[in-house]
Parts: structure tokens; sequence; C-alpha cells
């Protein structure tokens, strides 16, 4: 069943004085029914009145008149004059932001499979009016996104996050990615953490790339070029003014944020908070964004002198640009550049996660693992991987471009000689060849590991005949080391990391399209130690019970230090992800 629904495109009162439409409608095709709510077999609006707590009357759903034309739901007035959006409104522009970023993760030229949820069960539960607080956020425990509303430092205007789609989008990335990669949420590196930070704001951003009405806006505004504007860049920028007048954005991806030490002072960042660190990963893809841009208009030629995108991964997406295409010449041609280069992006990023092995990871190493996938599905369009090596160099994420080296489509006689169907299917087999092959696997003699599930998938490659469909079988297996844990102030004096392998299988040739092991250095282990200091000072990590209320729940403002025997180890570490001050 389709349906369409209008959703809010950028924060309302961002909209009324950039003269930006206020509202895009969005069609949603990927589920069989919808109800009064809105409410749908995986999301449900759950909208409680703040003061009273009790729940609000949903909106009423429209069925389609005929079997082709889309449903939808009874809005009035989506944005009232002023800024101002009814509650109904609200609601279903919610649901219509968070089923815009679902569907764009599964996309046959993304995931290419439908998303669940990391909590193990099928509804996402939202709530946009949770309370009045400056923040928004997921949290695996409820099974829900959760969004606040706070009044304006200055003119007392009260802040909806929920009115924002950026926020949406991001929060929604958050509860996506903790599907796809559920260990994250459970890291002790500082860097994993960012990943699941930086990833949102991409979210965030691919999902703007996607709002014709925003687009055009921008592109006729800056004569074409977005170098300079932070209308996408800019995360969250009504919520960040009314935090300070002196504040444009919670994050502005459009920067030049560095690990390395010898930086300017202002594009370094603390590498012990997610919040800022995740700044260097998502200015670097960022940067990947506007080199497609350019490149794509004419404007910048590939050093290499490579193809970015090939010419039938441009014709496969005419029919996605048909929405933005309805010129010839100018700022139409400037629109599908923009569209097509933020569709580039989000395959190589969307499916760089789909083989990130999923532990404390390293943005190097998701940096390896979309390379890989890149490789793997436009193994002729080499323009973009050239872009990522150079902009990991020049923020200090590698210190040169082969430690991103990796090997993709090669053979390997073990796997040629595997039953993938037993292999996929059975745990026994899996666990068999995982064993007989731990060296290769970089798997240490007498540890326990854990062999997860298997995933076999059906994604689109481009190739120069034109996009074909290929099956991949992903292979993950995770297990812990230990390491010394200097962070004092009573903590163990040990600690453990999550180490992982991921070995990506052509389901078809038998090649092995990528072999991916985390990797860990002295300045990670130095950053997980402040990261825990920091924590302690300011109680939010707390050991074992400490951590847990009188029902001997979670308490939600604390990190759960586990010890076991004599090593720390975190547990819900992604709640440092929305109960920082700034962040959201």
């Amino acid at each position: 069943m389709k349906l369409k629904v209008p959703v809010i495109v950028k924060d309302p009162e961002v909209s009324e004085w950039k003269d930006i439409r206020p509202t895009e409608d969005v069609e949603i095709t990927s589920e069989s029914s919808f109800l009064d709510g809105p409410t749908s077999p995986r999301v449900a609006i759950l909208d409680f009145g703040p003061k009273t707590g009790e729940l609000s009357p949903p909106v009423k759903f429209i069925p389609p008149s005929k079997p082709t034309e889309p449903g939808g739901y009874a809005v009035q007035h989506p944005v009232e004059s002023g800024g101002r959006v009814a509650r109904d409104a609200t609601n279903v522009s919610v649901f219509g932001a968070i089923y815009k970023a679902i569907e764009m993760f599964e996309e046959p030229d993304a995931m290419g499979r439908r998303i669940t949820w990391a909590f193990g069960a099928p509804q996402l539960l939202v709530v946009p009016r949770a309370g009045e607080w400056a923040n928004a956020y997921y949290e695996r425990e409820s099974h829900s996104l959760q969004f606040f509303f706070f009044k304006a430092q200055g003119n007392g205007v009260i802040v909806h996050t929920s009115h924002s789609q950026d926020i949406v989008a991001h929060e929604t990335t958050h509860a996506i990615l903790d599907g796809l990669a559920p260990d994250l949420f459970n890291a002790i590196s500082p860097q994993s953490l960012a990943i699941h930070e930086g990833v949102a704001d991409l979210g965030a951003v691919l999902c703007a790339l996607r709002c014709r009405e925003l687009s055009e806006t921008v592109l006729k505004s800056t004569n074409y070029s977005i170098e300079r504007s932070n209308i996408f860049s800019g995360i969250g920028e009504q919520f960040a003014g009314a935090l300070s007048e002196n504040r444009d954005y919670l994050r502005n991806l459009l920067n030049n944020k560095s690990l390395d030490p010898n930086a300017p002072a202002a594009d370094r960042v603390d590498r012990s908070e997610p919040h800022d660190l995740s700044q260097v990963l998502s200015g670097a893809l960022y940067s990947m964004l506007l080199a497609t841009y350019e490149e794509l208009r004419g404007v910048r030629r590939s050093p290499s002198g490579k193809h970015i995108v090939e010419p039938s991964e441009e014709e496969f997406n005419q029919r996605k640009l048909q929405r933005v295409s309805g010129t010839v010449g100018g700022i139409g041609e400037a629109m599908k550049a923009l569209f097509l280069a933020g569709e580039r992006l989000k395959r190589a990023l969307f499916r760089g996660l789909d083989y990130l092995p999923p532990g404390d990871v390293t943005f190097a190493d998701l940096g390896r693992a979309i390379l890989a996938a890149d490789q793997a599905s436009h193994p002729d369009s080499e323009a973009q991987r050239d872009d990522m090596r150079a902009e990991f160099v020049r923020r200090g994420i590698v210190s040169n471009a082969k430690e991103l080296a990796v090997q993709t489509r090669f053979d390997m006689p073990v796997v040629q000689a595997l039953n993938l169907d037993e292999f996929i299917e059975s745990d026994y087999a899996a666990y068999r060849f995982v064993e007989a092959n731990r060296h290769l696997l970089s798997i240490p003699a007498g540890v326990t590991f854990c062999v997860r599930p298997r995933l076999c998938v059906t994604k689109l490659y481009w190739h120069r005949n034109g996009p074909e469909e290929a099956k991949e079988v992903l292979l993950k297996v995770v297990w812990t080391e230990q390491e010394a844990n200097p962070a004092g102030d009573g903590l163990p004096a040990q600690r453990r990391w999550l180490r992982v392998t991921t070995l990506i299988i052509d389901y078809k040739t038998k090649k092995i399209h990528g072999l991916l092991t985390t990797t860990r250095g002295d300045a990670d282990r130095e950053d997980t130690t402040q990261m825990l200091r920091r924590l302690q000072a300011t109680d939010v990590l707390r050991l074992d019970d400490n951590a847990l209320g009188p029902d001997r729940r979670p308490l939600r403002g604390a990190v759960q230090g586990l010890v076991v025997e004599g090593a720390l180890r975190l547990k819900h570490a992604g709640r440092m992800l929305h109960i920082v001050s700034t962040g959201f």
C-alpha cells in the first residue's frame, strides 16, 4: 500500500526566514497496511500529553480511494502561520520523516533488504512530546525514539525537536544503525561511538538532499555551489540557536576537523567525546560528497582521470530523479548532480556499514569497509575512493593511504570448497569453518569466539555493462581481548574490548569481496582511558548494580561498567549519545 504524508522540510522558524516551503510530500511504499495513529507494522506514534501523561487521540488514517492511489492522514493545517505546528501535523510529519530514512536505507542500491530493530520487537515506538528538555534520543531498552521540547534562550519560543527533519532523521538513523551493528552500542572505544553519531548526522544530510524544495532554494541562492552553504551540512539549526544565540548549528559537517595533533587549534577535537570526535568522520565523508557533486557538474575533474559514477548508474537514477529533473540545463542539471552525488555517497556508506566488523572499531576500520564495499559494487568507478583516501590522510585518520588498503575480489581455496547453503543455514558448519581457519580470520589460539548468524543479501552492482544483481554472504566472528586499564579512580586494572572479523563472499563465484579485522593502536587505547576518566568524573559511569535503579532497570542517566573476572566492559555506552548537554 502507498501512503503520502506531509513532512516538515526544515525547522519551521528556519523555513520561514529562509523562505522555504514548510513541508514536502513523502511517499511511503514499504508497508502493507497503515492504521490510525499514525501506526504501521514497524512504527507507532504514541502522543502522550506532556502535562497529563494521557495518550492523545490518534490521527485518522484515510484509505486510498483507488488501489493505485496513495492513502493519507487527516491533517488540516500542516504548518500554521508563525511556524506553529498543530499536534496532528507533528505526528504525521515525524512518521513520514522516519519512513523517509528507513526506505532510503532499504533501497536495492543500498542495503537491499528490510530494516530490523536491535531490540528484537517489530515496532519502533515514537514519542513526539516526551517532555520538557533540550534533547532527543533513541533508546534501545524502551524500543523508542523520544523527542522533547524546550524554551529558547532570549525570546522564549517553544522549540520542538520533533519539528526538525534533521533531528528526526538523525535519531532514526541511530535506531537503524543499532539494528545493523548492535555491538557499537556497548563499545568501549570513543571512535566506535563517534561512528554512531557521525553516521546519524550523515543520515540527516542524505535525507535533506532528497528534498526538491530545499535543493532548489539552496542552488538558486548559491549560483549552483554548495561549497560555502551550510543549509545541508548544518545540523539542528533552530535547536542550536535556541540553546545559545551565538550558536548556528549543533554540528557543521562542512569543516576541517582533524585527528592530527598539529592541526590548527580550531580544527582539533576532543578525542574522548563522541559528538565532538564524530565531526572528523562526517566532515571527511561530506567533503567526498562535495567533490562528487563538483565533478558531476563538470566544475572539477578527478585528479586520477577515473570515473566517479558509471553511465549505467546515472540511467538507473533517472526514475528517482523525476522529481528534480523538470528543467533542462541550469538549475535542473545542478539538482540532478546534487541528487546523484548524495546517492553515490549513500551507497558507499551504507554498504560499508554492512561490511563493517561490529565491535570496538575505528574510523580507519570503517574506511576500509567502505572501500571494500564500494570496490565490489563499483569496480570501475575509482575516483570517489581516491577522494576518500586523500580525505582520511588529510584529517589524520590514517598516516598514509596504505593503511586503508584492503584486498578484494580474490580466491581462497578454503572458501571455494564451502557448501555455501549449508554454511549459511548451519551454525555448526560455520563454527567448524571458523575453528579450522582461526589464523586466516585473525583469531588468537585458545580464545573463545562467537559466530554471528550469516547474512545472505542481494544488492545491485554497477559494472561497465550496466547494473546487475549480486548475492553476498557475510560472516562475522567476534571475540574479546584484554588490555591494561590505566584510568584509575577505583576502576579495574584491566579492561576488555570486542574484536571482530568480517568475511564477505560472492555467492555465485565464491570470490572474497573483503576480509576485514578490527584494529586498535596506542592512540585508541589512550582515547578510551580519557573517556573513562571523564565518565567517572561526571558520575555517568556506574559499576555493576550501581547502574541499576530500585526496580533493577538500568538508570537512564548512566553507562554501566561490568566487571567480569577483574576486567571492565561497558554496557549501554550508546547512552552517551544523548546524555551530553550539547547533543541530541
